[in-house]
């Protein structure tokens, strides 16, 4: 017989070890096991301690499929986002981690890509294996997710723009806001001829376009040709790129009001390029607050939204909502604040 099979039969090592292997090991039941690996807490810190030790040792890895079957769920939180490539979304990420680090629980992810046909699919998915919860963190339609979040074992909680349809375990902002605020501010520094950078390829950025539009109407200065768009979402390259386009079409412009700030950088180093002033003779207004716009030079004006106190709030509501808990609210709307900075009159 081959060495490294007989090892894995008789070495009990890894996938093969079973549960009641590392309690005899221990000299414990297969439930204290069990429960101490959900649970720690539950267990005092010398048995603890073995335990863990026991289990790396033997390579033991816990069945979460039995464990479904035997309890209410797997001990999983899924999240579905359609951006988890985007810098902007880490904020959300360790904000969730963070809440959920020290619990029973572990986070899985899925990414959507903005594609709203696979949100329905990615929430099937999750809730045949019986999670824990699920948050969904920023869905293009609710119009086939919602009877499958209404019919679900498990609580499912909301990263939103708050005109969408969820009311329950909710958290977000208004978008339309986001995008009306920043142009009233560019309006306020003097700034006229504003452009809007951005594809409006999700619900977010498309809401952001009406606050934008619906500004620039009321102060009479709105036109159409001062919206551009690209292919992708959010790239340093494409904002030089989508700045050329614009200045070959409106050559009168005086700011941009761009969707990242990877894009404001972008029009940025274009502008340097030209020798065209910035904030003089160009305003720049970007969008999340990353951390390279406060050190660029000029530094970046932007939105800041607290993406890290979103991903914790919902993640709170959901860990509430689990444990059957009493919720502190239902809906949270945590709003954004408009950074200025050296790029703005």
């Amino acid at each position: 017989m081959n060495k490294a099979v007989e090892r894995g039969r008789n070495g009990k090592r890894g996938a093969h070890v079973t549960l009641s292997d590392v309690a005899k090991k221990v000299g414990v039941s297969p439930i204290t096991i069990s429960r101490a690996l959900r649970n720690p807490q539950i267990v005092s810190e010398d048995l603890r301690e073995v335990i863990l030790r026991t289990v790396e040792q033997m390579g033991y890895i816990p069945n979460l499929a039995a464990r479904a079957l035997a309890g209410r769920h797997n001990g999983i939180v899924g999240v579905i986002t359609p951006a988890l490539h985007q810098y902007g979304f880490t904020g959300l990420m360790v904000g969730i981690e963070d809440r959920f680090r020290d619990t029973e629980f572990t986070v899985q992810y899925a990414n959507t890509l903005n594609h709203a046909e696979g949100e329905a699919g990615l929430l099937k998915s999750f809730l045949t294996q019986k999670p824990a919860g699920v948050i969904i963190a920023g869905a293009e339609s609710y119009r086939d997710l919602l009877p499958l979040i209404e019919r679900a074992a498990c609580p499912i909680a909301h990263i939103t723009d708050l005109s969408q349809e969820p009311q329950k375990l909710v958290v977000g902002l208004d978008h339309y806001t986001a995008g009306a605020e920043p142009t009233r501010f560019l309006l306020s520094r003097g700034y006229n001829r504003i452009a809007f950078f951005g594809r409006g390829a999700d619900v977010r950025s498309r809401r952001r376009i009406e606050g934008y539009e619906a500004v620039m109407r009321d102060a009479g200065r709105f036109d159409p040709d001062l919206i551009i768009g690209g292919e992708a979402a959010s790239r340093t390259g494409l904002g030089r790129e989508l700045f050329s386009r614009l200045l070959q079409r409106v050559p009168d412009v005086d700011a941009v009001f761009a969707q990242s700030d990877e894009l404001a950088l972008g029009v940025l180093i274009e502008c340097k390029a030209r020798g065209i002033r910035v904030p003089e003779d160009l305003g720049i207004c970007g969008f999340n607050d990353l951390e390279f716009s406060a050190f660029i030079e000029p530094s970046l004006t932007t939105v800041h939204i607290p993406r890290y106190d979103i991903g914790y709030r919902v993640a709170d509501m959901l860990l509430r909502a689990v444990r059957d808990e009493p919720a502190d609210e239902d809906k949270a709307d945590l709003g954004f604040t408009i950074i200025p900075r050296g790029s703005t009159r």
